[in-house]
């Protein structure tokens, strides 16, 4: 059961639904997967679960996240009650963490640049360092060695498991 909305006196259709932001996003990513997947040159591999096996179900995921999450928003957008004041007027100055964004959408961005040239485990890491600092956690070396653990077990899962070599970057020079 959701919690219950306020109603905001002097508002807009966009009041409180500015998570539309995530589904947008989804729905970029599963756009980028089909697109991905369209490309894929893999033969005549007629196998059931053959390589693009993994990325239809991560896109059609994201589409069916994407709609329930619009759905949800535009039904009940959330307002905190600490942007209203006691009538239900929005109070002047409340808006999002955009430097929070900006660090966390530049993480990406960055990760995208860097992943062919550095590699896959210092990227990885870069990432969660930056999204970690994005989020609020400022213990940088800590994290950038938890990220560089976790891109070391997907690279060892990736390549010993399921025989793909992601980019090895610096450490392919050795």
């Amino acid at each position: 059961m959701s919690e219950p909305t306020h109603e905001v006196h002097g508002s807009s259709f966009w009041t409180g639904r500015s998570g539309l932001i995530m589904p947008a996003v989804l729905a970029a990513i599963g756009i980028f997967l089909v697109i991905g997947i369209a490309d894929m040159d893999v033969g005549s591999n007629t196998e059931l679960f053959g390589p693009r096996a993994f990325p239809w179900i991560v896109a059609i995921t994201c589409f069916i996240i994407a709609a329930l999450l619009t759905v949800q928003i535009i039904r009940h957008p959330e307002v905190p009650e600490s942007m209203l004041d006691e009538e239900g007027n929005l109070l002047p100055g409340t808006a999002s963490n955009w430097s929070a964004t900006g660090m966390t959408i530049g993480s990406f961005a960055l990760f995208t640049v860097i992943l062919e040239p550095i590699g896959w485990i210092i990227s990885a890491a870069v990432v969660f360092l930056g999204i970690t600092a994005g989020l609020g956690n400022r213990r940088y070396v800590f994290n950038f060695l938890v990220g560089l653990a976790i891109a070391s077990i997907m690279q060892l899962v990736f390549s010993g498991l399921l025989g793909l070599n992601l980019p090895a970057g610096v450490f392919g020079w050795w």
